[in-house]
């Protein structure tokens, strides 16, 4: 018991020590405060995505010819059946599909015939998304210009919030990747390492400290970004399960970025190849949507989990998602690169220089 006390010990005063040390180190400023006040500035204003596929519900009578036709003419546009138009509409407010549309055969005018909800989350995607549907209905009845259609937000949804996955994500995946890299190995340029491992200190509980001190810092900046956005108010299930994600987000790229500094020699190796990963990692997981070889593409890497799990928690507000994939998905890649480091630890003859 003793030694589970005192090993304990050396794990808090090894966080103490990088917490102080990060107050001096300017990386380290500016990898948390950039991104800060970034998601500040754009907590005002809509960011501009690209387009992409659109998943489109369709509910009413009489409606197998317009799916026919839009499965015929739009390969853009896949295709869900609704009996309510209710369904639908809860659908694309979770974030489940793009856009909702009822049609009335029974209406006198055209425009009346059709009640269209639009995933309002981003401006330019709304806007993007109403032309094309008008572009489609008018098409269909063989309008030379289409009436105006019925078009609703299927919910309201603040910029701020929408805006906040993709700061969450790039500002997580910056601490692990690129801080805790060139923390672990500036200690092994300038002897620490060597000189703790002297101690009573062993590698694993470096490890573990380095792991825990990334996740407090990605604990408080999370919360400061999420105070200046303004979802604190969110509930206390939806801010259990995104600090969950959180959480198990800064393990994947602790120990990615531990993995880093491991296998390389110096801090300037380290900082460049976090650097040079760092774009190839965070890219997919933000144009996922633009084409299906983007959206198999992304599968492959963290970040994409990491970002669909917020984006479903924080904006959608955790209705009709499924969050199970994103954080199995989280967890399975800790396990992994922890798995490596463990192993590299096993088998490596010496851990400095």
């Amino acid at each position: 018991m003793s030694n589970v006390k005192e090993g304990l010990k050396i794990i808090f005063l090894l966080i103490k020590k990088d917490l102080k040390e990060s107050l001096k180190n300017r990386t380290a400023i500016m990898i948390i405060l950039l991104p800060l006040f970034a998601s500040l500035m754009f907590s005002l204003v809509s960011s501009e995505q690209l387009v992409r596929n659109f998943e489109l519900g369709i509910s009413g009578r009489e409606t197998d010819q317009l799916v026919n036709f839009i499965e015929q003419n739009f390969r853009n546009f896949s295709i869900q059946e609704f009996k309510e138009i209710e369904a639908g509409k809860s659908a694309t407010a979770a974030g489940s599909i793009d856009a909702a549309i009822y049609y009335d055969a029974e209406a006198e005018q055209l425009e009346d015939s059709y009640q269209i909800f639009l995933d309002s989350r981003d401006t330019v995607n709304f806007f993007i998304l109403r032309e094309n549907i008008a572009d489609l209905l008018t098409d269909y009845h063989e309008l030379e210009q289409g009436p105006d259609f019925n078009f609703q937000p299927a919910a309201d949804f603040k910029v701020s919030s929408s805006i906040l996955p993709v700061w969450l994500t790039v500002t997580i995946t910056m601490i692990g990747l690129m801080l805790i890299s060139a923390s672990l190995s500036e200690e092994k340029d300038n002897k620490t390492l060597a000189a703790l491992l002297v101690t009573k200190v062993n590698i694993y509980q470096i490890i573990i400290a380095k792991t825990f001190f990334a996740w407090i810092l990605t604990i408080i900046t999370s919360v400061l970004m999420g105070s200046l956005n303004g979802v604190l108010g969110i509930g206390i299930k939806r801010l259990l399960l995104s600090l969950l994600i959180v959480s198990t987000a800064s393990f994947v790229f602790s120990g990615l970025g531990l993995i880093i500094s491991l296998f390389t020699k110096s801090q300037s190796s380290a900082r460049s190849i976090s650097t040079v990963i760092y774009f190839p990692i965070i890219f997919p997981a933000l144009v996922a949507d633009v084409s299906p070889l983007t959206q198999k593409l992304a599968l492959f890497f963290p970040t994409h989990y990491l970002y669909q799990a917020l984006d479903k928690v924080l904006v959608y507000q955790g209705q009709h998602s499924n969050l199970y994939v994103e954080i199995l998905a989280l967890i399975l890649f800790a396990i992994i690169f922890y798995l490596i480091i463990f192993i590299y630890i096993r088998k490596a003859d010496s851990l400095v220089e």
